[in-house]
């Protein structure tokens, strides 16, 4: 059985793309939020409760968070509004499909391999 955790940030992988780019972006508004208020709480025990500077210090830390947090938001919003704005096609190719279009592609130019492949047995015999 998956933990907590795991299943919460797994929610969204059986989703179509328009979906789950809506989903990762909400996902990061709320981790977002958690740090923002881990932060407010670390700054308002340094002024008004403790005074002690291992809150403020973690107000820094939460900070530093804060900043790349805010620049993941901001790509996923243009990735979120690109993908909206942009027409994808909703098939997904299954793993037998892709290998057997690349047999396909390989059975209609097996005589171009196996003349890249001489080539490369003489180049070998060559330096030999």
């Amino acid at each position: 059985m998956k933990n907590p955790i795991e299943y919460f940030f797994s929610l969204g992988n059986n989703l179509n793309i328009k979906r789950k780019a809506d989903y990762d972006f909400y996902l990061l508004i709320i981790m977002f939020c958690a740090f923002l208020t881990i932060f407010l709480d670390n700054l308002y025990r340094f002024f008004f409760v403790t005074y002690a500077f291992t809150n403020l210090g973690w107000s820094f830390v939460m900070i530093a968070i804060l900043y790349f947090q805010y620049f993941g938001m901001k790509s996923a919003y243009e990735m979120r509004k690109m993908i909206k704005s942009s027409p994808i096609d909703e098939k997904v190719e299954s793993k037998e499909d892709m290998l057997n279009a690349f047999k396909k592609i390989e059975e209609e130019n097996k005589d171009i391999f196996d003349k890249e492949l001489k080539g490369e047995e003489k180049q070998d015999e060559q330096k030999n």
